[in-house]
């Protein structure tokens, strides 16, 4: 599968550079979490014999030979076919190079099959997804215009793609081009979708300090690019996550804030503008709280699944805290700041009232709506489970929310020392104090000279070996007696596979390399692991991780970090990565882990 992606409009080809879904059940042009469009073929009047596609980040060039006329012995037509996305558009421009000693008359058309089809049914994550038609097939070869409507939404495909035809002289070159142009009209008040903006994304800044980030990276980070009214925000990963997602974005954030301000930034308001104001169970909101996802394909609007604006997150709102004040630290922007003073104090009052569901000093979630189970970063159903195996039931305070807790408490100190309420910046000097004390003390395994990955309903210590305590040096709860036995464990060889850390340790009963949280590998879980090295002046550690890494990135089969891969050691399979087989490609808190691994290795 390849992706080409400028804007709001993402089409998915084949490996070759095909569009069409009988190669590829993904291929297809998509807008909004909607295929619009499921194959898109060029056809000629003259046979053409495919040669190459070229791939960048927002365009394909194919290039085709033929001849002017059957049964010359020699090929004599060059074409060349260049489709790029823009904004809301597909450009397809064709050129064509006459080697011929005579006129040649070329005529081109594409075939096109429109479907109006919910990115979820493509996926098929589960089975209450097929409830939507599979396929929508309502026009092959549309004409000038299409659309399919219903109660909710309006979808519109413009295309000027449908007379290509050229008459190319000997020697010459003739060019001909015309556009798909998609369009979603939503029937309803969808705060997501007014932000959104139809242009193409703008460049991103030059980055000031040397880093590993290459022009492939670059390319990949405009890719996920989501132009908005508030600047360009970055998608999650791609195909399946192209749209904004709460943790994602932030902790791109925190990975990236000392060298790509601006986007820290345009994350930050676009933040502001979707935190929640009100409650609401079903999609697990509450007034303060940072948004998990959004969507705006067709079984979200219908609210047959709670995701147009599904707030299922228990560490966004703690981790847009924490990435405001990195970014005041890092560019003293004392207006931006104020400007969202309220966002902040209203995120602070959601911790006080709504994230300790028990008044013990930590922050839980359960489930209330029909959305995610597990609402911290490891959010599979059977991601957090005892040694044995059980799984452990919620209430469930994660290891590392506490830690993104008690990182936020010290933020918001410092903030309202900013804010000039020194009152409230003595309590939560106070409330981090009190809460690394309660942690280093619950938290630790005796037996084990490790942190639990959780506490469950019972405030038992949930006691598999688990990567998510590593979170936690970056935020500095763990207390300094305990960092090297921490470290030493997250390297020991039920952890460290000699790609990176694992998700699970694999002395525990659920470990499964190929499964996605219960023993594979995360770059971005690692990047976390890697700051917090650093923090505790673990350098060597943080530079063999960041080194070990790297070698991942070579090895990987488009030269990029996934965003996992599998947790088998680098003994187990000769030295051969194994890819996890629908991770995403390009994923956004894959690339920021390069730059962490720049900053890692100058540590």
């Amino acid at each position: 599968m390849k992706v080409f992606k400028n804007g709001n409009l993402m089409v998915v080809t084949d490996d070759r550079g095909i569009i069409d879904c009988e190669y590829e059940k993904a291929a297809g042009l998509y807008l909004e979490d909607t295929r619009f469009i499921s194959r898109m073929i060029l056809k000629s009047s003259h046979k053409l014999r495919r040669l190459h596609t070229d791939f960048s980040w927002d365009r394909i060039e194919t290039h085709y030979l033929g001849r002017s006329k059957p049964g010359i012995p020699h090929y004599d037509i060059a074409v060349s076919e260049c489709l790029r996305a823009e904004g809301n558009a597909l450009q397809a421009e064709l050129t064509v190079r006459s080697y011929s000693l005579e006129e040649v008359r070329i005529s081109f058309e594409y075939d096109i099959i429109c479907v109006f089809e919910d990115i979820f049914s493509v996926r098929k994550k589960n089975d209450s997804y097929n409830e939507l038609e599979s396929s929508r097939t309502l026009s092959s070869s549309p004409p000038r215009s299409f659309q399919y409507e219903t109660d909710l939404e309006r979808d519109t495909v413009e295309n000027s793609l449908t007379s290509l035809s050229l008459e190319v002289r000997p020697g010459q070159i003739e060019r001909v081009s015309g556009k798909l142009r998609l369009g979603k009209y939503v029937k309803k008040d969808v705060v997501f979708k007014k932000m959104l903006s139809e242009r193409p994304v703008k460049d991103i800044a030059p980055i000031k300090k040397t880093s590993l980030l290459d022009e492939r990276e670059l390319g990949d980070l405009k890719m996920l690019m989501i132009p908005t009214v508030y600047g360009d925000f970055p998608g999650a990963g791609l195909p399946w996550f192209a749209t904004v997602f709460g943790r994602d974005s932030l902790i791109f954030g925190l990975q990236t804030v000392d060298l790509l301000p601006e986007i820290t930034r345009n994350i930050l308001t676009v933040h502001t503008h979707l935190q929640s104001k009100e409650e609401d169970s079903q999609t697990e909101a509450q007034p303060g709280k940072i948004v998990h996802e959004t969507r705006l394909n067709e079984l979200s609007l219908a609210g047959r699944l709670p995701f147009e604006r599904y707030y299922g997150s228990i560490d966004a709102t703690l981790l847009f805290i924490m990435l405001s004040h990195r970014y005041y630290s890092q560019t003293n922007d004392w207006n931006f700041i104020r400007s969202i003073k309220n966002s902040i104090m209203a995120a602070a009052k959601w911790i006080d009232t709504y994230a300790d569901l028990d008044n013990d000093g930590y922050i839980e979630f359960a489930p209330s709506g029909t959305g995610l189970s597990i609402q911290s970063w490891k959010d599979s159903a059977d991601s957090v489970s005892f040694s044995d195996g059980r799984l452990a039931e919620p209430p469930l305070a994660p290891v590392e929310v506490q830690g993104y807790l008690y990182d936020a408490f010290n933020c918001l100190e410092k903030l309202m020392t900013l804010f000039e309420d020194g009152e409230s910046a003595a309590v939560y000097a106070l409330k981090a104090a009190a809460l690394k004390e309660n942690f280093n003390r619950d938290f630790w395994l005796e037996s084990e000279d490790y942190f639990a990955t959780a506490l469950d309903k019972n405030k038992k210590p949930v006691d598999s070996i688990t990567s998510n305590p590593g979170h936690c040096l970056m935020t500095g709860i763990v207390n300094e007696d305990r960092a090297k036995a921490l470290v030493n464990r997250l390297f020991s060889e039920e952890l460290y596979t000699g790609w990176g850390i694992r998700t699970l340790s694999s002395k525990m009963k659920r470990y499964n390399p190929f499964s996605y949280h219960n023993g594979s590998v995360w770059p971005h879980d690692n990047s976390l692991i890697m700051l917090g090295l650093i923090k505790y002046g673990f350098c060597e550690k943080a530079r063999q991780l960041a080194r070990d890494l790297l070698k991942v990135k070579d090895k990987h089969h488009d030269n990029r970090l996934p965003e996992l891969f599998s947790g088998l050691s680098v003994s187990e399979t000769s030295g051969k990565l194994i890819e996890y087989p629908t991770s995403c490609s390009p994923q956004l808190w894959s690339i920021g882990t390069v730059l962490v691994i720049s900053k890692a290795l100058d540590a």
